[in-house]
């Protein structure tokens, strides 16, 4: 309904159309981008011994929370929708960012520690 049909048979895109499939383009490969990414991350910030009990700890709440928008879609106007998702995503970024800036502080510490630690004076273990 958003785009008007072609009146013309055998007739190119229309320029509508090409941003509908630049826009699947961009939707489709950031979908291709983010499974690799989650599995890096979760990979890198959660510990292999405790990974499965986090990542279903977390899991709980999201599906209860994806239950109840999905039982209330009616509610909602589709603008509404998009907006909701739009302030997730900018929510999601701004707390990816913090972690990003959460994990590199510990980096600069040890590196520190490990500088002055003296490795003549540790026991070597084989």
């Amino acid at each position: 309904f958003l785009v008007p049909p072609s009146k013309e048979k055998g007739g190119s895109i229309s320029f509508a159309g090409c941003l509908q499939l630049l826009g699947f383009c961009t939707f489709e490969a950031c979908v291709g981008i983010f499974w690799p990414s989650i599995m890096k991350m979760r990979s890198q910030y959660i510990p292999e011994e405790a990974r499965s009990t986090i990542m279903n700890f977390f899991r709980i709440p999201l599906n209860i929370f994806v239950c109840i928008v999905l039982y209330n879609v009616n509610a909602f106007p589709i603008t509404v929708m998009f907006g909701m998702c739009s302030i997730f995503l900018f929510v999601a970024s701004i707390l990816q960012r913090r972690l990003m800036a959460i994990s590199d502080k510990p980096k600069m510490e040890n590196w520190t520690a490990m500088k002055e630690r003296d490795p003549e004076a540790e026991p070597l273990n084989d």
